[in-house]
């Protein structure tokens, strides 16, 4: 059986509930997030360009803003604001529950950018894919080792490390991604019943100075 193979069904065993992933792999995810740490600003400053070169149009998510240079304070903030996120999710591993305000949170706040810059909720799988691949490049740059579980009678590899270490990672940026994203959209449509509601009692009272 190939490697690839195995980390498809890992995949589709772990996607059953990462609230609930085993304590080996929450160990793995913690000592990979070290290499990442090592360079966390560079590493966020590389995911934030490649968003932008990988989808344009969401420089338009801000307006006011000069993205052209890719270092600038601006880049520094936002990246590191999207790890940021992604640590507070590494550090409540063992109990997920406490993240879940945090997330919440976020979801609401893009919501309210849904109205004045029309943020979709699909710019954070652009976000995950750049994310996943630029965590790749660090940890095979760093030559890291990571102590992976012996699966179906096969030995270990640098290969399969890595490949299990990105399912890993792809699975808590899905987690991340869901939470984000059902308060994203909780979030709009109380808006738009809001909306309705005034717009609905706007008719209401022009009907009744029509009345009198």
């Amino acid at each position: 059986m190939s490697h690839i193979l195995i980390i498809k069904l890992l995949f589709l065993e772990m996607k059953e509930g990462f609230r609930n992933i085993h304590e080996d792999d929450k160990n793995l995810l913690r000592e990979s997030w070290c290499t990442i740490y090592q360079n966390l600003q560079k590493i966020g400053v590389n995911i934030f360009n490649m968003i932008f070169e990988q989808c344009p149009e969401a420089k338009f998510l801000f307006p006011f803003t000069d993205t052209s240079r890719k270092d600038s304070d601006f880049i520094k903030f936002h990246s590191l604001r999207f790890l940021q996120a992604i640590e507070s999710v590494i550090k409540s591993l063992d109990n997920l529950s406490e993240i879940d305000p945090l997330l919440t949170n976020l979801g609401h706040v893009h919501g309210r950018l849904k109205k004045r810059v029309d943020f979709k909720p699909e710019y954070w799988n652009i976000f995950r894919e750049c994310t996943l691949y630029h965590f790749r490049r660090a940890f095979e740059k760093n030559n890291i080792i990571i102590r992976t579980r012996r699966l179906f009678g096969m030995s270990e590899s640098k290969e399969m490390n890595v490949d299990y270490l990105i399912t890993l990672w792809s699975l808590l940026l899905d987690y991340l991604i869901e939470e984000m994203t059902m308060s994203f959209r909780a979030d709009v449509r109380t808006r738009e019943l809001n909306k309705n509601n005034w717009l609905q009692n706007e008719d209401e009272q022009n009907n009744d100075e029509n009345r009198r």
